[in-house]
């Protein structure tokens, strides 16, 4: 298998060779099940992991046939070992199905985790935007700095509901199955055969049934439990059939969540859901009559209804198979029942959020391979090889005839005297070039007055508490023998009187950023690039010296002149070096002048 490159390490010639490449090696340009979904492929591997055990289920869509799939166990998770051989014999399976591809999808039904969003977060125009932001970077998401995006997935769920208290809520998952559902798609490419993988969250796909199962006119609010080995998941809907709130109980170690009856009772009374609808989902191999009997004792008996799917348009074809995997498979069905017109199941199911997947193809990894659009492009670029070379051919022979006919005239005949004239025009523009050259250099704006005021101006502003007494300036070249350009120095040397106000100032100035902050704002304001320094080839240095003013009487501030030298509690010597070295644009040509 050849091993491609992520694209921004390439040059755009190294990323169309291996474009090509991968055009030539792969049945990306034929095969376009390598750009639909797992859950679009005519022929599909759904595996189902609930904690206990893993069900392997195969389903061909052209007959609508399920058939029992290759078995694997949990410790397929963790043990990579264990999965080339799995994937090779469901390559097989699809291969002698005369299937172009294998969709495999995940029902993740071991967990299922809520959290909540940042309180500011809460813009219903945003849904679109945090379904993004929490698949890339989940911290700047949710309420909680603790997350670990490397550990878990986690998957925005809108609460469409008119007044519930969150826009949404995030399902969290592990990433436990993510090398083997890598490990799959590896396989696939190595064998040129596509392996579209899927993970959902087996009671999200689970609550797409409740349009089926409740066909009657909504009246009073529902609660959908859905019972797995490990936790119990507790679905509230409004009088509407709007999704108020998802609430997780965990069974730890139980056949059954202790506090179902308290936490069901207490979180419909706190969203004031009066009289509920009780829909009790069978999800795994049995339930626990107990659960029925802890619903009872806090919602009438006849407001519940224990769901038995052999009487819905979900019973099972055959022994062992979920009803998640048959409702992911129906997903094309649209139900004309009050409770599926609501907008919760309208959204869900149109929009996607039921099967979204937890565990998809890192980014990085699926830019690696052009998109649909750009195999198309080059399987025509392919064909129109021919066409370019054959033009190629006919132009390069016009041409050929072209040059042919201006070589016999009179006028290509080669003349020395004028060769000899424009090679002495260009001896002389080159020496010409030269001496401007050496000039401008030495003319370059390295210090003027003006400059310097500038920077004055700008280190002592005016009503700032100072008093300049002194302002020294001088530029000084540095010996270079041997070289062509010499460096140089600039040293500006300040004394003054400070006050108290101006001292925090003066300490500030006699700092690296302090200082460097002045000379930027110089040259930005006068854009006289010498007074840059954030270049390696220049180095600024800076020392202040503070001394008491012995002179000085104190008195009201009110009464204190600006050029009253006794005013003034403190002196000062400040001492700017300014160094450019040889190897600086504004470097000084010592050469003689051509």
């Amino acid at each position: 298998m050849v091993a491609y490159q992520h694209p921004a390490g390439l040059n755009p010639l190294q990323r169309f060779r291996q474009a090509g490449s991968v055009l030539r090696g792969t049945s990306r340009a034929d095969n376009t099940a390598w750009y639909r979904s797992a859950l679009e492929l005519d022929f599909q591997l759904h595996l189902r992991a609930d904690g206990n055990r893993v069900d392997s289920r195969l389903f061909d869509r052209r007959t609508g046939q399920w058939s029992t799939g290759p078995q694997l166990s949990e410790a397929h998770a963790t043990d990579l070992t264990l999965i080339p051989a799995f994937a090779d014999e469901i390559i097989r399976v699809a291969q002698a199905a005369k299937a172009n591809a294998i969709g495999v999808v995940l029902h993740l039904a071991d967990e299922f985790a809520t959290s909540e969003l940042k309180p500011e977060l809460d813009n219903p125009g945003a849904l679109s935007e945090l379904r993004t932001m929490v698949e890339s970077d989940p911290k700047s998401v949710l309420d909680d700095s603790s997350v670990s995006a490397t550990e878990s997935s986690w998957r925005l769920i809108p609460y469409p509901a008119a007044g519930s208290e969150a826009i949404a809520t995030t399902v969290c998952i592990s990433r436990g199955w993510t090398a083997f559902l890598d490990e799959l798609r590896k396989a696939g490419e190595e064998k040129n055969f596509p392996v579209i993988t899927r993970a959902v969250s087996a009671p999200l796909v689970c609550l797409l049934a409740l349009p089926e199962l409740k066909q009657d006119e909504m009246t009073n609010p529902l609660i959908a439990v859905l019972s797995y080995p490990r936790f119990t998941l507790l679905a509230f809907f409004n009088e509407h059939g709007d999704l108020r709130l998802l609430r997780t109980l965990q069974h730890r170690g139980q056949r059954r969540p202790t506090n179902l009856r308290h936490a069901a009772s207490t979180t419909a009374a706190a969203l004031e859901l009066a009289d509920p609808e009780v829909y009790l989902l069978a999800t795994g191999e049995f339930t626990d009559p107990q659960m029925v009997a802890d619903l009872q004792l806090v919602f009438p008996a006849a407001s519940i209804r224990e769901i038995e799917w052999a009487g819905t348009p979900y019973a099972p074809p055959a022994p062992g198979i979920s009803p998640e995997l048959l409702i992911s498979t129906n997903l094309a069905a649209t139900p004309e029942t009050p409770l599926a017109s609501s907008h919760t199941f309208t959204v869900l199911k149109g929009d996607g959020w039921a099967v979204q997947d937890f565990l998809p193809v890192a980014k990085e990894v699926a830019e690696v391979y052009p998109n649909r659009s750009e195999m198309k492009m080059l399987r025509t670029a392919r064909y129109a090889r021919l066409g370019f070379a054959v033009l190629a051919a006919v132009a390069l022979g016009f041409f050929g005839l072209q040059i042919i006919d201006l070589i016999r005239k009179p006028e290509f005949a080669s003349d020395s005297s004028r060769a000899n004239a424009q090679k002495e025009r260009r001896i002389h523009l080159t020496a010409e070039k030269n001496r401007v050259d050496h000039w401008d250099n030495l003319l370059e704006d390295r210090s003027k007055a003006w400059t310097t005021m500038e920077l004055l101006s700008a280190l002592f502003p005016e009503k700032s508490g100072f008093l300049i007494k002194t302002f020294n300036h001088g530029v000084t070249p540095e010996a270079s023998p041997g070289q062509v350009k010499a460096g140089f120095v600039r040293e500006w040397r300040i004394t003054g009187l400070a006050r108290d106000e101006a001292y925090e100032k003066l300490a500030l100035l006699n700092t690296q950023d302090g200082i460097s902050a002045i000379f930027k704002d110089v040259a930005n304001s006068t854009g006289n690039e010498s007074f840059e320094t954030d270049l390696p080839t220049r180095s600024l240095v800076v020392t202040a010296r503070t001394l008491e003013n012995g002179g000085y009487r104190p008195g009201p501030a009110e009464e204190a002149a600006d050029l009253d030298d006794n005013s003034y509690p403190f002196s000062f010597e400040l001492t700017i070096t300014q160094r450019f070295e040889s190897a600086d644009k504004l470097a000084i040509t010592v050469a003689a002048a051509p």
